[in-house]
């Protein structure tokens, strides 16, 4: 009901004596006051933090032509080098063929590609322009949970927006089943996260989060949401992985990845605990004479630490070795029947050394069309009624992966016991190796499976053979 115009005139100013006068008998007490200036002080360094940040911030704009009528893509990004470069996410400009930038004056300039590197989902852009700012970067390793953080980009095109938050997790790993939808749409691998509340929105990729001292300590990447939109479950890239990324794409246009040799479990919780550890990783396997075996380490040692940082899960110690270049000397702390030590490896060059080394010496049959290598195993699973004998399951121990095959692209891990493959069991590899065959094009299959007794899933494309 629409109600005259007059009457709402009368009754407001009505009102406005007596919250005058509110306004004037109250006053805050010493308490309040105290609360107000802490208040207040925290507002500052918001402030402080949003204004050192902002002016290197960019919104992005993708299109497949030059055209600006046709349809287009915008995330964002942060300047990072003066001479022009851009940091952002390989999705935000993976599927365009121009590229253009504006910045927080207003200025629109085209950019050029300089390089990226799926597998972190981060890309490297060039601008040619004066007057620029360049942002910095935090220790990504100091940041603790419940810092305050923001996050600033172009959510739904609203550029320069910033939002506040807390960090609410380190270390989330892409591995685990919240991620499912995340790595099917944008084909991460072992990538590794910080959480925050501070909400993200599409539009917000590529976008920096920052420290209060308006120092990144993260790209934004991703959300888990069903709506598509914010619900308070963003993500970011460590700023130490995508800084180790960013200058090697600068440096030469490409990333070349460490390999150490090894394969790996996660060390069970009880274990940790026993050891007084936050976690570690276990050397399940030497891959021939790699640089694992080549610096004196061992099946059953614990690593808890490679080039200073700490190696809680398989994703943080996959990217510990990822950001060590290749040649180069890197130290390594592990425990040993109870005992610390360490010692020094000189990793080799993944893409040259994964494949080839897996396939001559770790046992099982290769199938090609998945990418992964399997062996007959079986697997005790103890029933949970008291009395009944532990079951033995028969199944297929995951040997060897290859890079960028499906099964590395869908998760799948060494030491992973498959039990069926679209809900049925095999006797043989060779069973499995003609079922893929026989599949038709284009049709994903399901491998059920268990992980350090989680049972777990992935659904993934066999490659067609030219």
């Amino acid at each position: 009901m629409k109600l005259p115009s007059q009457k709402i005139t009368l009754t407001l100013l009505a009102l406005l004596p007596s919250m005058a006068f509110a306004h004037i008998d109250s006053q805050p007490d010493a308490t309040q006051k105290q609360a107000m200036n802490i208040a207040f002080n925290i507002s500052d360094a918001f402030e402080y933090a949003a204004e050192k940040i902002e002016p290197s911030v960019v919104h992005i704009t993708v299109r497949n032509s030059s055209r600006r009528s046709d349809s287009e893509g915008l995330g964002s990004g942060v300047i990072v080098d003066a001479r022009g470069y851009i940091l952002t996410n390989n999705h935000v400009i993976e599927a365009g063929r121009y590229i253009s930038v504006r910045l927080s004056d207003g200025r629109e300039l085209a950019a050029s590609f300089v390089g990226t590197f799926a597998e972190t989902d981060l890309a490297v852009l060039k601008i040619e322009a004066d007057g620029i700012v360049a942002a910095t970067f935090a220790d990504s390793e100091a940041v603790r949970v419940g810092q305050w953080v923001l996050a600033i980009g172009s959510p739904f095109g609203f550029e320069q927006t910033v939002t506040a938050g807390i960090v609410s997790a380190k270390g989330r790993g892409s591995t685990s089943p919240q991620f499912a939808a995340l790595n099917k749409n944008q084909g991460q691998k072992l990538q590794e996260f910080i959480q925050t509340d501070a909400a993200i929105n599409p539009g917000n990729s590529g976008g920096p989060l920052v420290d209060l001292h308006g120092d990144i300590i993260g790209i934004n990447t991703a959300i888990i949401s069903r709506t598509g939109s914010n619900n308070g479950l963003g993500f970011a890239i460590p700023a130490d992985i995508a800084q180790a990324v960013m200058n090697q794409i600068i440096e030469t246009g490409s990333v070349e990845r460490g390999w150490l040799g090894i394969n790996m479990s996660i060390l069970p919780a009880f274990d940790a605990h026993e050891l007084d550890i936050d976690g570690g990783v276990i050397i399940q396997q030497l891959i021939g004479d790699g640089p694992a075996k080549k610096a004196g380490l061992e099946p059953g040692d614990i690593i808890i630490s490679l080039g200073g940082r700490t190696t809680e899960n398989i994703v943080r110690l996959s990217n510990a070795i990822m950001l060590t270049k290749p040649n180069e000397p890197v130290q390594i702390s592990f425990i040993r029947d109870g005992q610390y030590k360490t010692t020094t490896a000189i990793v080799a060059n993944r893409d040259e050394e994964i494949n080839l080394a897996q396939r001559q010496v770790v046992p099982g049959l290769y199938l090609q069309k998945i990418g992964a290598k399997f062996a007959s195993g079986t697997l005790p699973l103890e029933s949970r009624r008291r009395g009944q004998p532990t079951k033995t399951l028969r199944g297929f121990i995951v040997t060897s992966i290859d890079l960028n095959s499906p099964a590395e692209r869908r998760g799948l891990q060494v030491n992973d016991f498959v039990y069926s493959i679209d809900g049925q069991k095999f006797e043989t590899i060779q069973d499995i190796a003609q079922y893929i065959i026989d599949s038709a094009q284009d049709q994903s299959i399901h491998l059920s499976f268990y992980r350090n007794r989680r049972n777990m899933y992935v659904d993934l494309i066999p490659e067609i053979e030219d």
